[in-house]
């Protein structure tokens, strides 16, 4: 099973917009498998997104949180 992992700063989205972006993703996945012609994988995708702890995240060297 294809599983995609999503680290995030923590607090940062609410449950409803974390729901988003497990459905984007999924479909994402899912249309680039269909068209690389591996079928409709949509069922087997899994989204895990991870909270980082405080200071846990950085981008370019600048850590947030």
């Amino acid at each position: 099973m294809p599983t995609l992992r999503l680290a995030i700063p923590p607090n940062h989205w609410t449950k409803d917009e974390k729901k988003k972006l497990v459905e984007a993703l999924t479909d994402a996945l899912a249309r680039t498998a269909e068209d690389c012609g591996k079928g409709d994988i949509r069922a087997h995708v899994g989204v895990q997104i991870d909270e980082t702890a405080e200071g846990g995240y950085a981008i370019g060297g600048t850590v947030f949180g």
